[in-house]
């Protein structure tokens, strides 16, 4: 199996998120033990306070995980808010600015923390539960206890709107088809926490020579490996979606500068869940966006981009783009996504004469395409364009390529505009294209778990 088909790694992508928050809250909590050290001295030094700020800040995600739970942990930080606050009202106002803004830039760590609090409050609860109960009727309790512990346990650890909300991640159903979107406003977030973090260690090595800001910033700078890990992963996960590829594609060799990309399954049209962010094209039939991403994530499988030819066509031959579809085998799809389209040539299949035949529609290719399993659409050079319709010579083109001399397409009328059809001589007039391959044939979407990451979203976006 092709490395980029291994579903047990984007579905562990939380586990790893998890450990590297971990990782991160431990370094918090150095941080604030070396910061509130009395032999620090960085209290009451205004640039190490000012540089604790910022890497607070920072660590926001850590910050919010500690606030989630553990009313004692609560305590805790509301004691370290006072003493900031104090710290503030003296001389030494940029220290205080530099430890608020590292504990907000380690929000997603302190976040983990109070969850870990609260899972081992959970265990002792339990255990002296446990040793409360000494009859037999009390043993079944704690048979009943235990079991019921490790249920709590178990649900708030796979809670995903939980973890998403430790990671301070936006499940929002407008990212169900913008998964670039959601990449950019998780790469902004991130960056913020880096530069904070960056200013912050600045701060702490400028803290002077008497203080322990030397140690504060090495430590500090060591946290900066979990916002870089936690970065890779938020772009392995964007690859998964926007770089998609079915698993019927396995070859490691570089894809055509034609294929802009593979569009899973479960994104095109007709599975918009009408939520708000994720719903179908407002203009509908009347829509004038030529993305090819955008027709078929947006619009209904018989929706036609584009009016007739005869309707659109310019002066210049050269000039007119033209949106077409074509409808073939899986693996000739993911041939074509390596390579370019070839020619057909069989006088079977090659009504308009040889060459690559597209129609105006995804549901117009049903009753056209020989083969099934996979969707392209693809934007069109047509050049000169020789226009034929029932009753004309169109016999005489079958299965030869007597036109290409004279025209690079030809463009079949037919009474009913849903079955009209176009066949283009050069696979060099196909300017690029994107792919959608059929549910039968790709097991990618189930067992990834794509389809249904956004069905378990909690109050619109966590």
């Amino acid at each position: 199996m092709c490395w980029c088909h291994l579903a047990c790694c984007y579905k562990a992508l939380p586990l790893y998120t998890a450990a590297i928050l971990f990782v991160e809250f431990i370094l918090v909590i150095v941080r604030i033990a070396i910061f509130f050290s009395p032999s620090s001295q960085l209290v009451t030094n205004s640039q190490a306070v000012a540089g604790f700020i910022l890497d607070w800040i920072s660590s926001l995600a850590a910050t919010l995980l500690g606030i989630l739970v553990a009313l004692t942990i609560l305590i805790i930080l509301l004691a370290i808010l006072a003493a900031i606050l104090a710290a503030l009202c003296s001389s030494s106002s940029q220290a205080v600015a530099g430890f608020i803004l590292d504990w907000i830039s380690s929000l997603a760590a302190t976040l983990l923390g109070i969850l870990v609090a609260l899972t081992i409050l959970i265990i002792l609860l339990a255990i002296l539960a446990a040793l409360c109960s000494s009859s037999s009727s009390k043993n079944r309790v704690h048979s009943y206890n235990e079991d019921s512990t490790s249920n709590t346990l178990k649900d708030l650890w796979k809670n995903k709107p939980l973890q998403r909300l430790i990671q301070l991640n936006c499940n929002c159903p407008c990212y169900i088809a913008r998964p670039k979107a959601r990449f950019i406003a998780r790469l902004v977030f991130l960056l913020v926490c880096f530069i904070f973090r960056i200013i912050a260690i600045a701060l702490y090595a400028s803290a002077g020579s008497n203080t322990n800001g030397g140690s504060l910033a090495i430590v500090c700078a060591i946290s900066l490996a979990c916002l870089g890990t936690i970065f890779l992963i938020d772009l392995y996960h964007y690859g998964v979606w926007w770089h998609y590829r079915p698993q019927c594609d396995t070859r490691c060799s570089l894809l055509s500068k034609k294929h802009k990309r593979y569009i899973p399954y479960h994104l095109i049209g007709v599975n918009r869940t009408m939520r708000l962010g994720d719903k179908p094209c407002p203009d509908g039939f009347q829509c004038r966006n030529r993305l090819l991403e955008h027709i078929l994530i947006f619009h209904s499988d018989d929706f036609k981009p584009q009016e007739r030819y005869s309707q659109v066509q310019q002066k210049n031959p050269d000039d007119t783009l033209y949106i077409g579809f074509h409808r073939t085998k899986p693996e000739a799809a993911v041939s074509i996504a390596h390579s370019d389209f070839s020619i057909s040539t069989n006088p079977r299949t090659t009504m308009l004469g040889q060459g690559v035949y597209f129609a105006r529609s995804m549901a117009e290719t049903e009753g056209k395409a020989n083969s099934a399993g996979a969707y392209i659409c693809a934007e069109i050079q047509m050049g000169r364009v020789k226009n034929v319709s029932p009753g004309s010579d169109i016999n005489a083109l079958r299965g030869t390529r007597d036109w290409w001399a004279t025209y690079d397409t030809v463009y079949y009328n037919h009474p009913n505009d849903s079955r009209d059809e176009f066949c283009v001589k050069s696979p060099d007039q196909i300017l690029r294209w994107v792919m959608v391959v059929d549910p039968e044939c790709d097991e990618k979407v189930r067992n990834y778990g794509l389809d249904t990451e956004f069905d378990d979203t909690k109050c619109g976006c966590i």
